[in-house]
């Protein structure tokens, strides 16, 4: 089976191209400037190339514009597009859609989340892929068309935004420098390895039955002062973490992580037994 990424070129499109799978993966990004697999959300006549393809499955990574949490592009630019992308995909037959939506979109509930719950996203980022959401499962319910939402936590590595926390910490660590700085470290997140979650992603594409929201993360909170300490710790490394220099975020919850039942039910008719494992 072709599965289609859109945004193949980011973080996680790329470690989906890593990933040892039987699938055939086509790749689709704004940075493919020098071959016809070029699709630019901004640019409405790069899409044709793909819609022509008649696309079965689709993954849809593309969101320009981040990490500017609280501009307004993102609902009036990002989400508008979308919207106008997605109807276009709809109607050229396409099957699946899997789009890769935020833990954001929680807002600030605290402590294990399932998908079932009522959320209230905090910033316009959040609230634009929310809309986008609700939007796709009413047209896609319409049509013929099996809609997967990705609600994707922390995911990490090296190849992220370089002003981000696992990055900036394995530079400093490089850099041999004396110490680390973060915020009160004491926030419970569920940080997760960008190779299991473009796992966990492939298997939402490929599976023939995922439907509907799924938490992609692990399911295990960690502090963040915890996780700079592993990643210290695996790096033999003696830099010292300073804690409270930087304020922690307002739009966040102390804690919060992900509920992994429906994911780790759909693995079990997979090849692999649990989403920790991936």
């Amino acid at each position: 089976m072709a599965i289609h990424i859109v945004g193949s070129e980011g973080f996680i499109g790329k470690a989906i191209q890593e990933i040892d799978s039987e699938e055939t993966l086509v790749c689709w990004s704004h940075a493919n400037k020098d071959n016809s697999n070029l699709f630019d959300l901004y640019n409405a006549n790069s899409w044709v190339k793909l819609l022509e393809c008649q696309p079965s499955t689709v993954i849809f990574l593309s969101w320009p514009g981040l990490p500017n949490y609280n501009e307004l592009f993102h609902v009036t630019v990002n989400l508008r597009l979308c919207l106008e992308f997605f109807e276009k995909l709809v109607k050229s037959g396409c099957k699946k859609i899997l789009v890769a939506g935020t833990c954001y979109e929680y807002g600030e509930l605290s402590g294990c989340l399932h998908e079932d719950v009522t959320i209230n996203p905090p910033n316009l980022y959040a609230i634009a892929k929310d809309s986008l959401r609700r939007s796709l499962e009413i047209f896609c319910h319409s049509g013929s068309t099996r809609l997967v939402w990705a609600r994707v936590f922390y995911p990490y590595g090296l190849l992220q935004n370089p002003n981000s926390l696992f990055p900036s910490l394995v530079k400093a660590i490089v850099n041999q420098e004396t110490a680390f700085e973060i915020s009160s470290g004491r926030q419970i997140r569920d940080f997760i390895p960008v190779s299991a979650l473009a796992k966990q992603l492939l298997i939402l594409a490929s599976h023939s039955d995922s439907n509907g929201i799924y938490n992609c993360g692990t399911g295990n909170p960690i502090s963040i002062y915890e996780f700079v300490e592993g990643i210290i710790k695996d790096y033999d490394s003696s830099i010292k973490i300073k804690s409270f220099a930087h304020p922690d975020r307002t739009d966040e919850s102390l804690a919060f992580w992900a509920d992994m039942s429906k994911m780790n039910n759909l693995l079990l008719n997979s090849s692999f037994s649990s989403a920790n494992e991936i």
